[in-house]
C-alpha cells in the first residue's frame, strides 16, 4: 500500500477542522421559544429542557454524528490516494532526458500526435506514479541541454516543466544533457586525482538515468556515467519510410550572371523504393518540377535552370507525405547584386559616367568622381592603400604605385617599379599631373628594354582596326565590337600571365593581367581625348553603340567583383547568423519570409547577429525598405532524416537496449473511498429525514 498526498499541509489543516466543526454543532443545545400552556404536566420533558438551558450539553450517542464523521475520513483517505504497485527497481531519484530535436517531430506512433507526444506523456505518467519521497529531474536536448527542472518531490511543478518542454527544428547532440545530469548525480573532486590534497566535495547521489529519445544522436561512448543508472526508453519504430532533401543551394552562373542554377540532392532513407515530383517555387510561384524514384538508400541530385538578375527568394518542395514533413521542404536565395564602390580618376569622360549611371549600373555602383590632382592627395593615397574601393578606373592618367584593388587603366599603363625602363622619345602619356610625358620606354615602336616584365606601349600612336576578341571571358560577354572606330590606338604588352582580350591590326588592344591577389585591364585607346587646341573629342564611336553599357557593366560585375558571392548562405536551425552590413546603417530590419521583419541595430563593425532562427525559411535583412541582404535555415542532416529509431544507444562504457517506456500501472482506491463517502452521506440524509418526518 502506498500513499500519494494531493493536499499541501496548509489544505490538510482547513480539512482537518472540518470534523472538529460537525462535533462542537453537536455539543450545541437549539435555543427553545418560550410557551405558555395550561398544565405542566404533559410537557414535562420539555421543562426539563428549560432548567438546564445552558450553551452545551452532555454529547449523546448520535447515529448521524458517527456517520457524518465518517464521510469526512473517508473524504480525506481518498485524497491520498491510496492505492498498490509492486516493487520497482527505482532509487528513489531520477533524471528524466527528454529529446526535443527536429526527429522527434515524426508521426509513426499510434495514439499520439508524434514521438515527441509520446515521450511527454510517458515522463508525465512516471510523475504520477511518484511517492512524497521520490525526486526528479527534467532536461531538455537538441544540439543543446537545458534544465527545465532541477530535483524535486514537488510534482507540480515538474508537470509545469514539462508542459514548458517544446520540440525544436534542431539537430541532436546529448553530451551537454549527460554533463548536467552528470554535474547533479556524480559530486566532482576539489583537485585532479592523484593530487594528495585531493577531497570529495560531496557524497556521491545515486540516481536512474531515462532516456526519452529515437536515438539519433552520435554515440557518448567516452562519458563516464559514474552513479547514473540509464534507461533508454525507445520512441519510434526501426523502419520508417522517408524521402528527404539534404542539399540544396542556388548560384548565378560566371559566365552568364542573368542565369541562376539550382541544385539539391534527395536521399532514399526508407526501407523501400519511393518515388516523388521536386518542384521548384521562386516566392509562390512554380517554376520547373522533376521526379525522382529512388531504392532504399539511393541518392540522386537534380538541377534546374533560370533567369533572373534581381535577388529572389527559392523554395523545394518534395510532393509526398511521410510520417517526418521537415525534411521535404528546403530553402535557398540569391542575394542581391553586391552594391561596389568604384573611384573614378579622369579629366572628363561623359561617355564612361554615364555607362556607369545606367540602370543596372547604378543598383550595384556607388562611383566618386576626381580630377587627377587628386593622386597627389594624403586623401587619396591612404584610400588606394587601405583598399577602400573595389575598382579604380584611371582614364588618361597613371598613379605612383599601385593600390591594393582591382583597377581599369583607359589610355593610360600601370606604373612599372620593376621595369626600369629609362624614358625616350616616343609615345606620350599623361601623369597624374595631366602633363605629356614620355611612356615606358618606346620610341618609334621600338622598345627601350627588351627584358622588361612590366606593362608598355609595343606600338606609337595610330588607327586600329579590331579583328578579334576573346567571348569566352566574363568581360567579354554579349560583345559585338568589329565595327567600332577607333582614330588612334597603341598595343599592348604586359607582365606574364597577361590575357588578350581584344586584339587589332596593330597587337593587343585590351588585356588583363594578375597582380598580387589583384587585377588590372589596360584598354589601349582613350574614349574621349584633346585634340591641339585642348578641346574635347571623341577618340571612338564605341560610346554610342549598345555594346558599351554592356561592357561597362561586365566590367562591374568581373572586375569590381558586383557578382560574387550571388548564392545565399544557409544555417541549421538554431545556430546564430552574423550578417554584416554597410556600417553606415544605423537600422535595418530581418525576419523570416512571410513574417514580421524585426528591427536591429548593426555593431560599430556593421554586424548584425541574429540569434531567432528557430524555424525553417528564407530570411531577408532589409535596409531603408531595400533588400540589403538574404541568408536560408535548412535542416540538412542525415541524422535527422534517418528516423529509424534505435534499438540500442551507446552511453558511457556501455550499449543500452531500448525498453518499450511503459510503466507499471498502479492500482487506485481512492475512488472507491469516494464512492463509501457518497454512500454515508446518502444514509445520513435518509436518518436525518426519518427523525424529523
Amino acid at each position: 500500500m502506498s500513499w500519494i498526498s494531493t493536499l499541501t499541509w496548509p489544505q490538510w489543516l482547513l480539512l482537518g477542522a472540518v470534523p472538529l466543526g460537525i462535533i462542537l454543532l453537536y455539543f450545541l443545545k437549539l435555543r427553545r421559544e418560550p410557551v405558555e400552556v395550561p398544565s405542566t404536566y404533559l410537557w414535562a420533558r420539555t421543562v426539563e429542557d428549560l432548567h438546564v438551558n445552558s450553551l452545551l450539553q452532555r454529547l449523546r450517542r448520535n447515529l448521524l454524528l458517527l456517520l457524518q464523521l465518517l464521510a469526512v475520513l473517508l473524504a480525506a483517505l481518498a485524497l491520498l490516494r491510496p492505492g498498490h504497485r509492486g516493487e520497482t527497481s527505482g532509487q528513489g531519484r531520477s533524471v528524466h532526458l527528454l529529446d526535443t530535436s527536429a526527429s522527434m517531430l515524426t508521426a509513426d506512433v499510434p495514439d499520439d500526435a508524434s514521438r515527441f507526444a509520446k515521450a511527454k506523456r510517458l515522463i508525465g505518467e512516471r510523475i504520477d506514479l511518484m511517492n512524497d519521497t521520490d525526486q526528479s529531474m527534467l532536461v531538455t536536448f537538441n544540439d543543446r541541454a537545458e534544465v527545465l527542472q532541477s530535483f524535486t518531490s514537488d510534482r507540480r511543478r515538474l508537470r509545469d516543466a514539462l508542459a514548458r518542454a517544446e520540440v525544436t527544428n534542431r539537430p541532436t547532440d546529448i553530451l551537454g544533457a549527460l554533463k548536467a545530469a552528470d554535474g547533479l548525480a556524480n559530486p566532482k573532486r576539489s583537485s585532479e586525482v592523484g593530487d594528495v590534497n585531493d577531497v570529495q566535495v560531496a557524497d556521491a547521489l545515486n540516481a536512474d538515468l531515462l532516456l526519452f529519445s529515437d536515438g539519433g544522436f552520435q554515440p557518448a561512448t567516452e562519458f563516464d556515467l559514474g552513479n547514473l543508472t540509464p534507461e533508454y526508453i525507445s520512441i519510434g519504430r526501426e523502419t520508417v519510410a522517408n524521402l528527404a532533401i539534404t542539399a540544396f543551394s542556388a548560384e548565378r552562373n560566371v559566365e552568364k550572371p542573368s542565369e541562376v542554377q539550382a541544385f539539391a540532392t534527395v536521399i532514399n532513407y526508407g526501407t523501400s523504393e519511393s518515388s516523388s515530383t521536386v518542384s521548384l517555387f521562386v516566392e509562390d510561384s512554380l517554376i520547373d518540377a522533376s521526379t525522382v524514384s529512388l531504392e532504399p538508400g539511393e541518392e540522386t541530385g537534380v538541377s534546374f535552370t533560370m533567369d533572373s538578375e534581381e535577388a529572389v527568394s527559392l523554395r523545394l518542395v518534395l510532393e509526398t507525405k511521410d510520417p517526418f514533413m521537415l525534411d521535404n521542404v528546403a530553402y535557398a536565395g540569391l542575394t542581391p547584386m553586391k552594391t561596389v564602390s568604384v573611384l573614378l580618376i579622369t579629366e572628363g569622360n561623359t561617355p564612361l559616367e554615364l555607362g556607369l549611371s545606367t540602370e543596372k549600373s547604378a543598383k550595384i555602383c556607388i562611383k566618386d568622381v576626381q580630377f587627377p590632382s587628386y593622386l597627389e592627395t594624403d586623401e587619396y593615397k591612404q584610400r588606394a592603400d587601405a583598399g577602400v574601393d573595389d575598382l579604380i578606373i584611371y582614364d588618361r592618367c597613371s598613379p605612383e604605385t599601385m593600390p591594393t584593388t582591382n583597377t581599369f587603366f583607359i589610355g593610360a599603363l600601370p606604373p612599372n617599379a620593376d621595369a626600369g625602363v629609362a624614358a625616350t622619345d616616343g609615345a606620350e602619356s599623361v601623369s597624374a599631373t595631366g602633363d605629356a610625358n614620355v611612356a615606358d620606354g618606346v620610341s618609334d615602336g621600338v622598345t627601350a628594354d627588351a627584358d622588361s616584365k612590366g606593362w608598355r606601349w609595343a606600338t606609337p600612336p595610330g588607327p586600329v582596326v579590331l579583328i578579334d576578341l576573346d567571348r569566352t571571358h566574363p568581360l567579354m560577354r554579349y560583345l559585338e565590337v568589329y565595327s567600332l572606330l577607333i582614330f588612334s590606338g597603341r598595343a599592348i604588352e604586359g607582365p606574364p600571365g597577361m590575357s588578350e582580350l581584344i586584339d587589332a591590326d596593330v597587337g593587343p588592344m585590351l588585356c588583363i593581367a594578375p597582380r598580387d591577389g589583384y587585377q588590372d585591364l589596360v584598354l589601349g585607346f582613350d574614349i574621349i581625348s584633346l585634340d591641339e587646341d585642348g578641346l574635347t573629342q571623341a577618340n571612338t564611336n564605341w560610346y554610342a553603340e549598345r555594346s558599351w553599357p554592356v561592357f561597362v557593366l561586365n566590367v562591374l560585375r568581373y572586375l569590381a567583383g558586383a557578382a560574387e558571392a550571388s548564392g545565399a548562405p544557409s544555417y541549421r536551425p538554431g545556430e546564430t547568423v552574423r550578417v554584416r552590413v554597410e556600417s553606415a546603417l544605423e537600422e535595418v530590419q530581418i525576419g523570416r519570409v512571410g513574417t514580421e521583419l524585426k528591427k536591429m541595430r548593426p555593431g560599430p563593425s556593421g554586424v548584425v547577429e541574429v540569434v531567432d532562427t528557430e524555424s525553417v525559411g528564407n530570411y531577408r535583412v532589409e535596409a531603408d525598405g531595400k533588400l540589403a541582404d538574404l541568408f536560408a535555415v535548412n535542416l540538412f542532416d542525415p541524422r535527422e532524416s534517418d528516423l529509424g529509431a534505435l534499438p540500442s544507444v551507446d552511453l558511457g562504457y556501455e550499449a543500452v537496449e531500448a525498453v518499450t517506456g511503459g510503466v507499471e500501472s498502479r492500482r487506485e482506491y481512492w475512488r472507491i473511498l469516494l464512492i463509501g463517502v457518497l454512500i454515508m452521506l446518502a444514509a445520513e440524509w435518509w436518518l436525518y429525514a426519518k427523525r424529523v418526518a
